[in-house]
């Protein structure tokens, strides 16, 4: 499988690719520690019954996890017709180079059987992609059994709804990737469950509609090509869903060139914000105002040379706040010293991280070297221009600064 934006993934796609690794080579199982970690630990018991052509394990908890890669449609089909497990902890279809026209999923496709986690990977390796034709009956016997569902590089392009997820009232995750075509994503039917939903890597978003009554508390939106004015929309059509309580937002990766304020405004929940690899130069006065305590405001390699003072509002005590890989050049008072202080409280473990922005270190530092040097432990990897960390400058060079 390919790496999707690198370290920007952060999904439950990685932790199927482990599942689908061990069960389609049992010597990994043995010899991979790192896959069986991803995977989670597997049991030596063998499956109760035969899943040829597809590959079966069986997890410690006695959970059946079947994965069927480069399988014709009709063998998946008959494999289930024949076998006798109601309960499948996990499923996976997965194809890689097939030449397929299409990947067309019929009614019952599992038989008398049902999925915890269902996995459906169009061909990884085939460009364009393969069009994805999905039965609204797909996976009936799952509807209320299936918490995870994911699928990824698949075509959409005559998959007009996804109404193949209808009545799944017991999902909680979604995770779509590496699609085209995604313009069915706005008739996504009601999943009353649902908490956290990933679209990434893919193209065709135009709007979501109302998930009500879904408590959405996770929205990843990250590798989309999203702009400033599409950004929006999307939020704004996520916003209308009045259950809503959204605690993290993923929109790096994307080409946005300013923060979302006012959407972000009607997030009061928002702890987590991510926004690394865009190009947003200026973070203007106010745009980064939260209402509850921050964990993570991540603003790496996002083209960063100016942040204009008050740029931060809320409670930083306790956040990681990424700036590294940016173009800032001063690391200024107006901007950093009310964090800090909040930062600096008992029982505070917030930090900013400044990595690869090489800093003047002239007067208008005295303010943290000088003047504030118990804030420093909450400034990390902070450079100046001439190579000499901030931890090194010796407070005297500044003595004569205003």
């Amino acid at each position: 499988m390919p790496l999707l934006n690198g370290k920007h993934i952060g999904s439950i796609f990685s932790i199927l690719v482990g599942i689908l690794t061990v069960a389609t080579n049992p010597s990994v199982a043995e010899n991979d520690q790192i896959s069986l970690m991803v995977a989670g630990e597997m049991s030596r018991a063998s499956c109760p019954e035969d899943y040829t052509p597809c590959s079966c394990t069986v997890d410690v908890g006695g959970g059946l996890r079947v994965v069927c890669t480069e399988v014709p449609v009709q063998d998946v089909i008959d494999l289930f017709n024949r076998t006798a497990a109601q309960d499948i902890e996990t499923f996976g279809l997965q194809w890689s180079r097939s030449p397929l026209e299409s990947v067309t999923i019929p009614a019952d496709l599992l038989g008398g059987s049902r999925a915890k986690l269902i996995g459906v990977y169009c061909p990884s390796k085939v460009e364009p992609r393969v069009p994805l034709r999905m039965d609204d009956n797909a996976f009936r016997l799952s509807r209320n059994y299936t918490d995870t569902f994911l699928t990824f590089y698949c075509d959409f392009s005559q998959q007009p709804n996804l109404q193949f997820l209808a009545g799944f009232n017991s999902l909680t995750i979604l995770e779509i990737g590496l699609a085209t075509n995604l313009q069915a994503i706005g008739r996504l039917p009601t999943l009353p469950a649902l908490t956290t939903l990933h679209v990434m890597d893919s193209t065709g978003l135009v709007e979501f509609p109302d998930l009500t009554p879904a408590v959405l508390q996770t929205l990843f939106l990250n590798g989309n090509q999203l702009g400033d004015t599409m950004a929006a929309a999307l939020l704004d059509s996520i916003i209308l869903t009045s259950t809503i309580r959204l605690f993290t937002l993923r929109l790096n990766s994307n080409q946005l060139t300013r923060v979302p304020t006012q959407q972000m405004n009607s997030l009061p929940e928002l702890r987590n914000l991510y926004l690394d690899d865009n190009s947003l130069s200026v973070l203007e006065t106010g745009s980064l105002t939260f209402t509850f305590p921050v964990t993570t405001l991540s603003l790496s390699s996002a083209s960063i040379n100016i942040i204009e003072p008050g740029t931060f509002q809320g409670d930083f005590s306790m956040s990681v706040i990424n700036l590294s890989n940016n173009k800032l050049t001063r690391f200024e008072s107006a901007v950093f010293l009310d964090i800090l202080e909040q930062m600096n409280l008992p029982f505070a473990v917030g930090y900013i991280d400044i990595e690869s922005n090489l800093m003047k270190c002239d007067c208008s530092l005295a303010w943290l070297i000088r003047d504030n040097r118990s804030l420093m432990p909450a400034v990390h990897n902070g450079l100046c221009v001439n190579g000499i960390a901030f931890e090194s400058l010796n407070p005297a060079y500044f003595a004569d600064c205003p």
